[in-house]
C-alpha cells in the first residue's frame, strides 16, 4: 500500500511539472510584472558593455588588503578576463560585459571560522572610462541581478557595489559566509564617502 501511495504522488509530481506543449513558464516579480523562467532563451539579444581600455585597481586593493589582513583573508588567485556574463529574466537578455577592465579575485580566509570552516568568495572588479558609465552598468546589472525574484543569476549571496569608475561583484558559495561579504560590500561603500 505504500509503495502505491509513494508511486501515485511521484507520478502526479512528474505530470503537474511537465510542460508538454513547451510554452514559457511565467511567473510574476514582486514588482507584480510577469518574468519567465526559461529565459533567457535561443532568442535573447545580448547587451554588450564595453569596460576600460585597462584596470587600475591598485588603490581599492590596498585600501582592502589592510582589512583582509586583519581578518585573516588572503588574495589567493587574481585573473584579468575579457568577458563575463549576467541574464536577465525578465527582459530575455544577456547583458556581457567585455574588454580589458575586468579582473576577478579570489579570496580566501586563511584560519578556519566557524571550526573546520575556511570561507571564501568571489571579487570581480570591472572598471569603466568614468563615473557616469559605471552607473548605467550599475543600473543594468542590478536589474539583471532583481530579475526572476532574484534568482535569474543564481541562489548564492552575491552583492554589488560601485567605487568610483568601477563595479565591483562579490559572490560566495555558502549562505554562512554572506556577513563576510556583506561586510566587504558595506567598507567599499563607505570608501566613496
Amino acid at each position: 500500500m505504500k509503495k502505491l501511495l509513494f508511486i501515485s504522488a511521484a507520478l502526479s509530481f512528474f505530470i503537474s511539472c511537465n510542460n508538454p506543449k513547451g510554452e514559457s513558464k511565467k511567473s510574476t516579480d514582486t514588482s507584480g510584472e510577469e518574468f519567465h523562467w526559461n529565459y533567457p532563451d535561443e532568442n535573447a539579444v545580448t547587451k554588450i558593455i564595453n569596460t576600460n581600455i585597462t584596470i587600475d585597481d591598485k588603490d581599492l586593493i590596498s585600501k582592502l588588503n589592510t582589512d583582509f589582513k586583519k581578518e585573516k583573508f588572503k588574495i589567493d588567485e587574481v585573473q584579468t578576463i575579457k568577458e563575463n556574463s549576467y541574464p536577465n529574466c525578465k527582459e530575455n537578455l544577456i547583458l556581457k560585459f567585455k574588454g580589458n577592465g575586468i579582473k576577478e579575485y579570489y579570496v580566501k580566509r586563511q584560519e578556519a571560522k566557524p571550526k573546520n570552516y575556511y570561507p571564501d568568495f568571489t571579487m570581480w572588479i570591472y572598471e569603466f572610462k568614468n563615473e557616469e558609465e559605471t552607473k548605467i552598468a550599475e543600473y543594468e546589472i542590478q536589474k539583471a541581478f532583481n530579475s526572476g525574484n532574484g534568482f535569474c543569476n543564481g541562489k548564492s549571496p552575491e552583492y554589488i557595489v560601485r567605487y568610483k569608475n568601477k563595479i565591483i561583484h562579490l559572490g560566495t558559495r555558502a549562505e554562512m559566509f554572506r556577513g563576510y561579504i556583506k561586510n566587504y560590500a558595506d567598507k567599499i561603500e563607505k570608501l566613496n564617502d
